[in-house]
C-alpha cells in the first residue's frame, strides 16, 4: 500500500490507531506538532504527527505532501501518508523503535547504560549524511530549521532517521516580532543560532549550528539547556559551557566521563572539535553541512560506517581549508 506513493488516509482510521490521540501514545511534541504512536488492526506500528495550526489550503497542503513524500534517503524517516479533515492536518511515518536521540542520551532510567562511543559516532556520521543530503543534493534543497536531538529518531538498529524535515513551510508565516524566539519559533531552546535573533532568517549555517549542538550532546552527554557538570554558579547553556572550557584550555573536561579511558580519547576529542566549529558565533566561520559530514566521516573511517555514497561534493562549497583539515586529521589518526 505504502511503497508506490504517499497515501491519503482516513481520520477515523488514525483516531482508532492512536486511541483517539490518547496522551499515553505521545512519543514527543515540539513546535510543529505532536507525534503519536499508532497501531493498525494488522499490528503494524506507525507514527502519526498531528500538526499545529497550518493555514495552508487543502490544495497547497497536498502539493507539499507530494513533494515531501518524494524526498527519500536512508537517514530520513519515511513519510508514508497524510490526512486532511477540516482543520486537522496529519502526517503518517514509519515507526522508529528506539525513540529519539534526546531520550536515549538523557534518559532518567539509571538501569540503562550510556550509549557506547561507536554507536554515538555512527549516529553523528549518518545523521550528518542525511542533513548534508537535504542541504546539498536534495531537489528541492531543504533547510530543516528545527534541528535538535528530538528530531533524530533511532530505528531498531540505532540507525538515525531525521524527522520534521520540510515542515517549516507548512507552519504559519513567521511573526517577525522577537518574541518568536521566546516561543521557540525557530527551534528548541539551546539549539537556535545566535544570529537568528538579529536576522530572523533561516540559513544553512543556522542548521549547522543546531546540529553542532546535537554533536555536543553526543560527545558530552549533557542537555542543550543545562549542564549537570558545570559549577552551580554557571547559568548558561551547553554551547556557552563549551566556549568557557575552550577559552580556559579545558576542552578535554567536556567529554562524557563514560567515554574516557576506553581507547577512543583521540576520536572523541576530534569529534568535539568538529562540534565546536559548528557552533562558532560567526556563521561564515562554521563549516557547511557537507564539510561536517566529511570531517566526521574521516574520524570514523576505521569503523566503515559509510562507503562511497551519493553525497556529492556541492559546487558551492568553495572552501579548500576543510580538505586540508581532513588530511591533517587523517595523519593525526595514523600517527596515534
Amino acid at each position: 500500500m505504502f511503497e508506490k506513493s504517499i497515501s491519503k488516509m482516513r481520520l477515523s482510521d488514525l483516531m482508532k490507531a492512536t486511541n483517539n490521540f490518547n496522551k499515553e501514545n505521545i512519543i514527543g511534541s515540539g513546535r510543529t506538532g505532536t507525534m503519536y504512536k499508532a497501531q493498525l488492526d494488522d499490528g503494524t506500528s506507525l507514527m502519526v504527527k498531528r500538526l499545529q495550526d497550518s493555514q495552508h489550503s487543502e490544495k497547497e497542503f497536498i502539493s507539499e505532501m507530494t513533494t515531501l513524500g518524494s524526498v527519500k534517503h536512508p537517514n530520513l524517516v519515511p513519510l508514508l501518508g497524510f490526512c486532511i479533515a477540516k482543520k486537522e492536518r496529519l502526517l503518517v511515518y514509519k515507526y522508529m523503535q528506539n525513540g529519539s536521540l534526546y531520550d536515549c542520551l538523557h534518559t532518567e532510567d539509571e538501569a540503562k547504560k550510556p550509549l557506547e562511543w561507536s554507536l554515538r559516532l555512527k549516529i553523528g556520521i549518518r545523521a550528518a549524511k542525511g542533513f548534508a543530503w537535504l542541504h546539498h543534493n536534495c531537489n528541492p534543497r531543504i533547510l530543516h530549521r528545527n534541528i535538535s536531538s528530538k528530531c533524530i529518531l533511532l530505528d531498531a538498529d540505532f540507525e538515525p532517521k531525521i524527522s520534521d524535515f520540510g515542515l517549516a513551510r507548512l507552519m504559519n508565516p513567521i511573526d517577525t516580532h522577537l518574541s518568536t524566539f521566546v516561543n521557540g519559533e525557530f527551534g528548541d531552546l539551546g539549539y537556535v543560532a545566535p544570529e537568528y535573533t538579529r536576522t530572523l532568517v533561516a540559513t544553512p549555517k543556522g542548521d549547522v549550528y543546531s546540529f553542532g549542538t546535537v554533536l555536543l550532546e553526543l560527545v558530552t552527554g549533557e542537555k542543550p539547556t543545562s549542564v549537570s557538570r558545570a559549577p552551580e554558579s554557571f547559568k548558561g547553556n551547553l554551547v556557552e559551557w563549551i566556549m568557557q572550557l575552550s577559552g580556559n584550555s579545558q576542552l578535554h573536561d567536556a567529554i562524557d566521563k563514560s567515554l574516557v579511558g576506553k581507547g577512543v580519547d583521540n576520536e572523541t576529542f576530534q569529534f568535539l572539535k568538529v562540534a565546536c566549529r559548528c557552533v562558532l558565533p560567526a556563521p561564515k566561520e562554521r563549516p557547511t553541512m557537507f564539510e561536517v559530514y566529511q570531517l566526521l566521516r574521516s574520524i570514523g573511517e576505521q569503523y566503515h560506517f559509510t562507503t562511497e555514497d551519493e553525497i556529492l561534493m556541492p559546487s558551492d562549497t568553495g572552501d579548500a581549508d576543510y580538505m586540508e583539515e581532513l588530511i591533517v586529521a587523517r595523519e593525526s589518526r595514523e600517527n596515534n
